[in-house]
């Protein structure tokens, strides 16, 4: 049997003189249904490392934000006794700071 004597599909349009096109549908499922990225893997190492050093750095500006407000502390109770030793080396009685008294 010939191919131009052969039934035509669904949607194939004839043109005449033997000639047949096929219409395909493009599918958006299809479309949407990509593989996966590929993804350079020195990039994706890269990323890991930037992830690593930013979480290194948080770590340590913690650390030192606590070393500064425990400095501040240290230094302000090192004031209040060096105020409270003096005052009872001058011979005082009543040298304790009154609660909620500024120092």
């Amino acid at each position: 049997m010939r191919k131009d004597l052969e039934g035509t599909p669904g949607k194939a349009q004839s043109l005449g003189a033997g000639a047949n096109v096929i219409k395909f549908d493009r599918r958006l499922s299809v479309l949407k249904r990509r593989s996966p990225q590929i993804i350079d893997p020195l990039r994706r190492l890269e990323d890991e490392d930037e992830r690593r050093r930013f979480l290194q750095n948080l770590a340590a500006a913690i650390l030192i934000i606590l070393l500064i407000a425990s400095g501040f502390w240290l230094i302000d109770h090192l004031r209040a006794s060096a105020r409270i030793e003096a005052c009872l080396e001058a011979g005082h009685r009543n040298c304790l700071p009154m609660p909620g008294q500024d120092r």
